[in-house]
């Protein structure tokens, strides 16, 4: 018995291209989560082993037309209450998970819904390579969503995403977009309590992070500007203004 391998890098993002093309030609809303999506706003970068977008319910039966005509096996019943494509590709694993209007924890059960507007907001941005390269045109979710989802699973994998694009550039817009987000989605306190439990982090607990996710460290200065990010990012339950 042979155990399975997952798709490499560059096998992800050749899939990636041809379902953002397909989805393009099928006129239906695809938004990267997840690793690939972080890669638009941040500049460090960990490595996965699938896709992962999130879908409007309206792109449901469309999503089944694109996956089956790109060769994928498709199931619209997963645990994760979204649906998952499968193909192999050179004995490789391709898997691409979408979640539907909501992107849910499969740790706690905990949800971050994704607003209509945020499908509407959709722009697309060039996803890089880890090695270097070209790189692939996609839309990726818009970044105050995507911070949002990043905070509310207690995985250390989104943890080091969440240092990543606090480390980016959140623009002003962009934070009280966020903090609505979360007032709006009932995740205030929780939101609140996930960035104090970052901001706590030791230097060294920080840099093992990092350095096991994206093998990078990170500067004095960086640690700095990363607390007083997280910091600004707290919501108070009496105004959407920083």
């Amino acid at each position: 018995m042979t155990t399975e391998e997952w798709a490499g890098e560059d096998i992800l993002t050749e899939a990636l291209a041809e379902i953002v093309k397909k989805c393009d030609e099928l006129q239906i809303d695809l938004l990267l989560i997840g690793a690939f999506a972080v890669r638009a706003y941040a500049q460090r970068r960990r490595l996965t082993t699938d896709l992962d977008f999130v879908a409007p319910r309206a792109a449901q039966s469309g999503l089944a037309t694109a996956f089956k005509a790109l060769g994928y096996q498709y199931s619209s019943h997963t645990r994760f209450q979204g649906v998952q494509a499968v193909k192999h590709v050179g004995g490789a694993r391709v898997q691409v998970d979408v979640a539907i209007d909501t992107i849910l924890d499969q740790n706690t059960g905990r949800a971050c819904p994704i607003p209509v507007e945020s499908f509407r907001q959709k722009t697309k941005v060039t996803i890089m390579p880890l090695q270097g390269g070209s790189g692939v045109e996609a839309y990726a979710l818009p970044l105050a969503d995507l911070l949002l989802s990043k905070l509310v699973p207690s995985r250390e994998q989104d943890a080091a995403d969440v240092v990543a694009l606090v480390l980016g550039s959140l623009p002003t817009d962009t934070i009280i977009q966020f903090k609505g987000r979360a007032r709006d989605a009932g995740l205030m306190d929780f939101v609140n309590e996930r960035l104090g439990q970052l901001v706590s982090l030791s230097d060294r607990a920080l840099q093992e992070m990092m350095r096991g996710h994206t093998g990078g460290q990170l500067t004095k200065q960086e640690i700095g500007r990363l607390r007083r990010g997280l910091r600004e990012l707290r919501i108070s339950p009496r105004t959407n203004m920083i």
